[in-house]
């Protein structure tokens, strides 16, 4: 039985790719920074930056999925923990493929759709983390015995829960929905345009395994769907039985509540990673609205 090596299990995405793992005959080694429980799995109590605790259970598998992430923005949490902790498991590194996850966020604010070869141009620390660990890949030498390394910018993540900004998009939108603010927009353009893409957690999951199999290495853009910021709000309103209150900024009266939302459409093109590995996303906007006010109730 294949053994994985997998960082960042205790996370949202970390369960369902334990899961998903596991349901296709993967033994599961988990390194947590916490003791958690995981089901299926064999935990590692250890941060990135103890390479002591984990570097011979990670030489032993046979392939890596390293999700964890600080998510931190601070120049020295990143550098300590991220790029160093990433380089120390590369370190460790000795066979089968090197799945790391990454983010849209690489690119900065959209100018067109989003392929692998747009511009980079980071925001923060951890944007500009996130591309020093794609690099060390990039550069990691060749195994003996085979491997790729790939690195996945994925867009928002459309799940309940979660810890990140992306994982928390839904839960804000609800809570907006919830308190009956408006959610206001810069243009009309904007209104009917903007959005982003987003993938959902069982899609994700199926992308992180999925890579296992991969003969290339390289850096891919992956999406499980685009969709309007309008389009988003009416979905949620209509499973939670609200009525969204759409405004131009312009127009706002006085004293109003409000969200500004971004002016911004960002379309990752995830062509090249689903013509490379066959994936087709199967969850829906509409199913991950669903999934997500199911998970409350």
């Amino acid at each position: 039985m294949p053994r994985i090596f997998l960082t960042g299990a205790g996370g949202n995405v970390g369960r369902y790719t334990l899961k998903e793992l596991l349901r296709r005959g993967y033994e599961v080694t988990a390194l947590a920074r916490r003791d958690t429980s995981l089901e299926g799995g064999r935990a590692v109590q250890a941060s990135l930056s103890e390479p002591g605790k984990y570097a011979g259970e990670a030489a032993a598998a046979d392939g890596i999925i390293h999700l964890a992430s600080t998510m931190s923005s601070d120049r020295n949490v990143v550098i300590s923990e991220d790029i160093l902790g990433t380089g120390f498991l590369l370190d460790s590194w000795k066979r089968g493929n090197f799945i790391y996850l990454s983010t849209q966020a690489v690119y900065g604010i959209p100018r067109g759709p989003l392929t692998e070869e747009h511009p980079l141009s980071p925001m923060c620390w951890h944007e500009i983390g996130k591309i020093c660990c794609e690099n060390q890949l990039v550069s990691a030498p060749l195994r003996p015995e085979g491997g790729a390394a790939i690195s996945l910018r994925i867009p928002p993540f459309f799940g309940p829960g979660g810890k990140t900004p992306g994982s928390l998009l839904l839960e804000n939108i609800h809570e907006h929905l919830v308190r009956a603010h408006t959610f206001a927009f810069e243009t009309e353009e904007a209104l009917e345009t903007a959005g982003t893409s987003f993938i959902g957690p069982a899609d994700l999951a199926s992308v992180l395994a999925d890579s296992l199999g991969l003969k290339s290495s390289g850096t891919y853009n992956v999406s499980g769907g685009f969709c309007t910021w309008r389009k988003l709000l009416d979905e949620m309103g209509r499973r939670g039985g609200f009525v969204p209150k759409l405004s131009l900024i312009s127009k706002l009266s006085p004293g109003t509540h409000y969200v500004r939302m971004p002016k911004t459409r960002t379309f990752v093109d995830g062509s090249v990673f689903s013509r490379l590995s066959g994936f087709v996303p199967a969850r829906t906007l509409v199913d991950l609205v669903n999934d997500f006010f199911d998970a409350r109730s």
